[in-house]
């Protein structure tokens, strides 16, 4: 009797366990200048204000985010192979209520993780997902290092007025569908004066990119010039808790009420969680150049 009520306790947690998705996953890519730092910051604020549990997930060398949130420096992936600390060394919270973690890494010392600590870490990383209402992922820029952004669940492309966004957008969508097989991409224009020139800039991209590239761009909004986003960079604090009455403030909060339904996975999402997929990809695809991981 008692070996079968351990049976079905056993068999029942292996339900529950696969009933709890992870969080889907959001990745912001732009060029230098784009402003897309801030946009994942204010986006996972958004989310936050609004009761849920974002979780930020910063992959871009600098600890740019901890300055945006006005939260100490954490550990990065990358110190994780001289150290035993584990997620929670790189891990903090924000006064606003977000989580960021810092997953930056070079892509070959991604590559170089062993089995062992890989498996350590996707386990941890797997509970906060499951934890979590979205990953809004702060990816590097393509053309340096690809994969956070190619591993993500749905890709948010940041676009500006500025003379050379539209070349690097175009450059981005290019490299992420030819290379590594992405055909969605969602478009958010930043900085933009008003909404004629905010949908003037998607047209253009548009014709572009259909053009040349099969892939399937979708507006998802646009956010205005404001002077007050650098005078809360200035001041360390996110523009929605230093200038909650701005227009860009205002923006912001109307994008982070549907970030959740621009989710829509390019392929069926499963139990892989994205520090999984991450450190897969970065193995596979260095084996494939020639390098060998530990």
């Amino acid at each position: 009797m008692a070996v079968s009520v351990m049976q079905d306790q056993a068999a029942s947690l292996r339900m529950l366990a696969a009933q709890q998705k992870r969080a889907p996953s959001f990745a912001f890519i732009g060029s230098e200048h784009a402003g897309t730092s801030t946009v994942a910051t204010e986006l996972a604020l958004g989310l936050a204000y609004a009761g849920l549990r974002p979780l930020l997930v910063d992959c871009c060398l600098g600890q740019v985010q901890t300055r945006r949130l006005g939260v100490p420096s954490t550990a990065t992936l990358e110190g994780q192979m001289l150290g035993a600390g584990g997620l929670d060394d790189m891990l903090i919270a924000s006064r606003q209520g977000v989580q960021l973690i810092n997953l930056y890494a070079q892509p070959e010392q991604r590559a170089l993780f062993s089995t062992q600590l890989w498996l350590r870490l996707g386990s941890e990383f797997g509970a906060l997902e499951r934890d979590a209402s979205a990953l809004l992922i702060d990816a590097p820029d393509p053309a340096r290092d690809p994969i956070p952004a190619s591993v993500a669940d749905n890709l948010i492309l940041v676009l500006t007025p500025a003379a050379d966004s539209l070349t690097s957008a175009y450059a981005n969508i290019k490299r992420l569908s030819s290379l590594y097989g992405r055909q969605r991409f969602n478009v958010l224009i930043n900085r933009a004066r008003h909404l004629d020139e905010a949908r003037e800039l998607f047209t253009r991209l548009s014709a572009v990119a259909g053009e040349f590239l099969a892939v399937s761009l979708r507006w998802v909004g646009f956010v205005p010039q404001d002077s007050t986003v650098r005078r809360s960079q200035t001041l360390h604090r996110p523009l929605m808790e230093a200038f909650p009455d701005s227009e860009a403030a205002a923006a912001f909060s109307q994008l982070a009420a549907v970030l959740l339904h621009w989710d829509a996975p390019e392929t069926a999402r499963d139990s892989t969680g994205y520090m999984d997929l991450l450190i897969a990809a970065s193995r596979d695809w260095a084996e494939a150049d020639g390098a060998k991981p530990l």
